[in-house]
Order: C-alpha cells, then structure tokens, then sequence
C-alpha cells in the first residue's frame, strides 16, 4: 500500500485514518557488468570474481496516516562475488508525505 498520491483518494478526507500492513518482496537479478565488483571497464583495475546472478527477500510494515506513510523493511541479499563473508543484510526506514 503506497502513500495516497491522488487528491481525490479517500483517505486525504478522513483527518484520522489509520491503515496498517505487511509486505514481502523477492526480486532476482542476471548482472553482466558491475563496475565496482568487475573493476574499471577501460583499463586493468582490481576486481573480484563475480555471481552472475543475485537475489534480495525483503519484508516489512507499514503505517499509513491520511497523507503520511512510514514504513520499515529489513533486506537480505545473497552474495554477489566469491570469498565474500556471507549475505547483505540491511535495513531502511522511509517516511512519504503526499501534498
């Protein structure tokens, strides 16, 4: 559920509503150039041996209040070269306004 983004979406009439929800997402990717795993595309730099193919799984809520959403997600991403320690895990907290 995103924030409202139209003037005549209900919930910009209603001063107090409140909505509430969860979300999951899992997106996948094919990398054929990563410049910062892959090195400098013109001449030799360092670089490491890179997955051609990544994923992130996220999940988190969100809090939806008239014109005002705040949501919390917590990311994991698989590896994306060789030798690396273990997936990415990270999280983000964002706050949208609409007027």
């Amino acid at each position: 559920m995103s924030a409202p983004a139209d003037p005549d979406d209900p919930r910009l009439r209603r001063e107090s509503s409140l909505g509430r929800h969860a979300f999951a997402r899992a997106e996948g990717r094919a990398v054929a150039r990563n410049i910062f795993l892959d090195g400098n595309t013109w001449e030799h730099s360092p670089s490491v041996t890179k997955k051609n193919f990544a994923a992130d799984l996220s999940a988190g809520v969100g809090l939806v209040m008239g014109a005002t959403k705040l949501a919390c997600t917590h990311v994991y991403r698989t590896e994306e070269y060789d030798g690396q320690k273990g997936p990415q895990m990270f999280g983000s907290v964002s706050l949208s306004v609409t007027f």
